[in-house]
């Protein structure tokens, strides 16, 4: 587990609470999410339970649109799709956004978000 200010407390973040912050539409799922651009690395951060939002940490900074493009590309690789697959619904001037993922399921969502926690987890330890 990673040491430091934003400590995390276990390897994924529970399903009911990820579940939270995902909702089933017609599409695919929506998800809130939380950015915080400039960080020195992308990844999945922690689930923020205030907002039932899931944070995203971007390397890009916020300015003309960088770190929602990287925001879309990073989402579509981690749940395997095209980036076309990977839309931003709203939240294109804010720290908070919803996202939608297209042609996919909440279970799929789940299970990508805490590979990721886990491999970073695991990166972490290697340190």
């Amino acid at each position: 587990m990673r040491q430091g200010k934003d400590q995390y407390l276990s390897l994924f973040i529970p399903s009911m609470q990820l579940e939270e912050a995902l909702r089933a539409v017609p599409e695919g799922v929506t998800i809130r999410v939380k950015v915080m651009p400039g960080s020195r690395d992308s990844g999945v951060g922690k689930y923020d339970e205030w907002r039932r939002a899931i944070h995203f940490k971007l390397t890009e900074p916020a300015k003309k649109g960088k770190a929602n493009e990287e925001l879309i590309r990073y989402l579509a690789a981690l749940f395997n799709k095209p980036v076309t697959d990977v839309r931003l619904v709203s939240g294109h001037t804010s720290s908070k956004k919803v996202v939608l993922v297209s042609n996919t399921s909440i279970l799929e969502v789940q299970s990508a978000i805490n590979e990721a926690l886990e491999n970073s987890a695991a990166e972490a330890k290697k340190s």
